[in-house]
């Protein structure tokens, strides 16, 4: 009994890595491809920064190229972001910055990147005319499905952390979440 359950078990194995690896060249088709889109959505301040700035709406847009290892891909992002506060204070964010995308092997129709990535981000405050660039880190997950041969429609979820302790006086960093949808096309390059 116990050579016929190692038996099966070896079996059930095989036939699920070969429907893993079939499944993996289905997806690959349009994941990849370079890609380029634009996203558009909330955007929230975090922690700290929840307590000076105001939830908005946002967008970006973003570029992305395949590596030699077929589930990674290389990005290139940039957004706008502009925060009221309930004082006289304004913010505006310029994030840049380049993140790796890996897609998650989960043979479905819809696929899961995660994504974490480093850049500079253009921070602006008035009316103390505060104009600088900053480091920063971002860390996030994609939701997406086919939409035809060339398009894309996902959803994005993004963490950004602006890292601004290093400056003199400063005592916090600024942390947003940024949601929104996106639309990408596959280029054939």
């Amino acid at each position: 009994m116990r050579k016929h359950l190692t038996v099966l078990s070896v079996f059930l194995l095989c036939v699920s890595l070969c429907s893993e690896l079939s499944a993996a060249s289905s997806r690959k088709k349009y994941f990849s491809k370079p890609q380029i889109g634009l996203w558009y959505g909330p955007i929230t301040p975090l922690f700290e920064t929840n307590e000076h700035l105001d939830p908005n709406l946002g967008g970006g847009g973003f570029f992305r190229y395949n590596l030699p290892y077929a589930p990674l891909k290389i990005g290139l992002e940039s957004s706008y972001q502009y925060y009221d506060s309930e004082g006289v204070a304004e913010m505006r964010l310029i994030p840049v910055y380049t993140n790796l995308l890996w897609l998650i092997p989960i043979d479905l129709p819809i696929r899961f990147q995660l994504k974490a990535g480093a850049g500079l981000c253009k921070v602006r405050v008035e009316p103390d005319d505060i104009n600088q660039w900053d480091p920063m880190f971002m860390a996030g997950t994609e939701i997406s499905f086919p939409a035809g041969k060339i398009a894309n429609i996902a959803l994005r979820l993004d963490y950004l952390c602006v890292y601004e302790e290093h400056l003199k006086g400063a005592t916090q960093n600024g942390h947003f979440f940024n949601a929104g949808i996106s639309l990408y096309f596959n280029l054939n390059l």
